[in-house]
């Protein structure tokens, strides 16, 4: 594949690399949405045959989950207006902004780390807790990927590297970050809000 003919310039929905982050977003979603639906599936099977109750064991905290929300909402909000920023030219701003989101994000780390640690069952007591530890672990690794992107595109800011016209990282790390913040919202409320319910 010959590549020399690819602007480093942002050209809307033309480019290679928007399709591939696109591309990354569908797969990566598909493998939450197959999660959720053997979630679903163990759920309704062992709670229609009495063989186990569902969750099978005591229910984790939201505590940690809960101020998560708050954190990852505030890392999509500072891409985006940092892509607001890159527009006008601020790439220092943008750079300073890039900071706090990994600051940010590390938080969310450091939180989910904590969570992990003060969960009630292990990994593989039960299918209920397989599916809280493998859910969390998967979303970790989606905010490391996306602090080390975001560090890279920050330290290309401060190098001057981003202008108006030039931005294409920019925008493919921010659309990283908004699916890395739409998808903890519904793990969230499937693996820690669902269970409280009596259906």
């Amino acid at each position: 594949m010959n590549v020399e003919k690819w602007t480093r310039y942002h050209a809307d929905l033309k480019h290679p690399y928007w399709w591939g982050i696109m591309g990354l977003i569908v797969i990566e979603s598909t493998v939450i949405a197959i999660f959720l639906a053997s979630y679903f599936y163990l759920w309704i099977v062992n709670s229609s045959t009495s063989r186990m109750a569902w969750p099978g064991g005591e229910i984790p905290s939201i505590f940690y989950p809960s101020v998560n929300i708050g954190l990852l909402l505030f890392c999509g909000w500072s891409m985006w207006y940092g892509g607001v920023l890159i527009h006008k030219n601020k790439t220092k701003a943008f750079g300073w902004l890039a900071v706090a989101c990994c600051v940010v994000a590390c938080g969310v780390l450091w939180l989910r780390w904590l969570q992990m640690l003060n969960l009630p069952f292990s990994y593989d007591q039960n299918a209920y807790a397989s599916f809280v530890w493998v859910l969390s672990s998967f979303h970790f690794m989606h905010v490391l990927a996306g602090i080390l992107g975001t560090a890279v595109i920050g330290w290309f800011s401060f190098k001057g590297y981003y202008t108006e016209q030039r931005n294409l990282g920019v925008q493919i790390d921010t659309i990283y970050w908004y699916y890395i913040v739409a998808s903890w919202i519904p793990v969230y409320f499937v693996i820690y809000i669902t269970p409280r319910f009596q259906w």
